[in-house]
């Protein structure tokens, strides 16, 4: 198989080649150049023995199965041709990923270099040339976009990236500097749900509010809601670590939205109390209602595992008739060899010709088979066990998955159930947390 260039490239990286973006020495176009040269070179090397090494293992094929019987010398000598060959190519096949792995780094430092120099299209243009594509060179592909003021092509690579908050904060800068603040806002909301109290989420949150615009109570009509539910998850996240700084992100929350609202922060506390108590009700319903389900879902399963015994026994049922006839097809075809074995004895006695070797083969054989006959006739109670066992090894499962069933019943209702059970926790958890807050602040 001939090698080319792309193919050499990827196989390197299929392998793990990963280029970090710290600095490498400068590079130019030109050392490029001279690289692929010792690249076609190796390629070429690496031809004609490949080529050899083919040739070989077809003639080698030929010697395969009943043609190569009385071949052995020949089969040796190409086996070792053909290992001597292998180790040839294998060998060259190195030293040609080493030049192509030469390759790829030098395309990565010309990248680096052209970006340091601030000649971003030209960097792109090399960092498009790393055949494995991973995180880190997305980002400098993005950062070089970003710098050529080429906001749209820097979302488009960043989004390419895995997608964390550190990431999705880069995206919201791009939008920012390309006057797409609808855009950037989302972003900051995708940032702070659900509220992890990260550095990339705390810078999140003090830009959203910084990022003021004409539009924002067109484009995000309850973004008052979504940004004081932000403060209240802060709240309840921070309130046993530090409740002082709790109390204050709580009475934004509630500033929010008696700014938005027109009402006073006594009262739209009162409503955010309401709301956690109803959260807290609707978690309790829900889990009841996942208790009778879970019930429901035990009973299903147990019914099934009932049926599941009863469709084994009837197998069970069923193979003893088809166990007889196992037995008498067995028997048949004992009796018949019995039968033929006489025949041919017999045939053989009455030929003048037959040797004595010969009939005494034919009385072997016969000997032979009326033994396995009579020994068929002996076993029948075994070989109609023998033939029954898996079906009575599959009742006894049946029984026995029925057993851990029941007796499982309690924890099968306790997982099913225990997501639940965690809501409601959270949810009574949320509630207390948020009535401390409001009797601190409006007590």
């Amino acid at each position: 198989m001939k090698f080319n260039n792309k193919t050499v490239l990827k196989s390197i990286f299929a392998a793990g080649l990963i280029f970090s973006t710290v600095s490498l020495p400068a590079a130019e176009e030109k050392d490029i150049a001279e690289l692929e040269k010792q690249l076609i070179t190796a390629e070429s090397k690496l031809l004609e023995p490949e080529l050899r090494l083919d040739k070989l293992q077809q003639d080698r094929s030929k010697y395969d199965g009943t043609g190569g019987w009385f071949q052995g010398s020949k089969k040796k000598a190409l086996d070792a041709e053909i290992a001597k060959n292998q180790t040839l190519v294998d060998q060259q096949y190195k030293e040609m990923r080493e030049v192509a792995g030469q390759v790829q780094k030098m395309v990565f430092a010309v990248a680096q270099t052209f970006e340091k120099n601030g000649q971003y299209e030209k960097a792109i243009g090399y960092y498009l040339k790393v055949e494995n594509r991973n995180d880190s060179i997305r980002q400098r592909i993005a950062a070089c976009y970003k710098a050529n003021s080429d906001y749209g092509q820097a979302i488009k690579w960043l989004l390419e990236m895995q997608r964390s908050d550190e990431v999705l904060l880069e995206v919201t800068d791009c939008c920012k500097l390309d006057n797409k603040m609808k855009e950037a806002v989302y972003w900051l909301f995708e940032i702070l749900k659900p509220w992890a109290g990260n550095s990339a989420e705390l810078t999140a949150l003090d830009l959203i509010e910084k990022y003021d615009y004409p539009q924002r109570r067109h484009d995000y009509p309850d973004f008052y809601q979504r940004l004081s539910d932000v403060y209240i998850a802060k709240a309840i996240d921070s309130h046993s670590s530090n409740f002082v700084q709790a109390t204050r992100d709580y009475r934004k929350a509630v500033e929010l939205l008696s700014t938005d609202m027109n009402e006073t922060p006594a009262l739209v506390s009162f409503a955010i109390l309401d709301r956690h108590q109803n959260n807290y009700r609707a978690a309790l319903e829900i889990l009841d209602r996942q208790k009778e389900a879970a019930e429901r879902n035990f009973e299903d399963k147990v019914r099934q595992a009932r049926r599941d015994i009863d469709d084994a026994e009837n197998r069970l049922h069923d193979a003893r008739y088809e166990a007889d006839r196992h037995y008498k097809s067995r028997l048949d075809m004992a009796e018949n060899s019995v039968r033929q074995a006489e025949a041919r004895l017999a045939k053989l006695k009455a030929n003048t010709t037959a040797t004595p070797e010969e009939i005494a083969r034919a009385e072997q054989n016969l000997s032979h088979y009326k033994r396995e006959l009579e020994q068929t006739r002996r076993n029948r109670e075994s070989i109609i066990r023998d033939y029954m066992r898996p079906y009575h090894q599959q009742v006894e499962e049946a029984r026995n998955d029925y057993d851990r069933l029941l007796a499982g019943r309690t924890k099968f209702i306790e997982e099913y159930v225990a997501p639940y059970k965690r809501n409601v926790t959270e949810a009574k958890k949320a509630l207390d947390l948020i009535k401390s807050l409001h009797d601190a602040n409006f007590k």
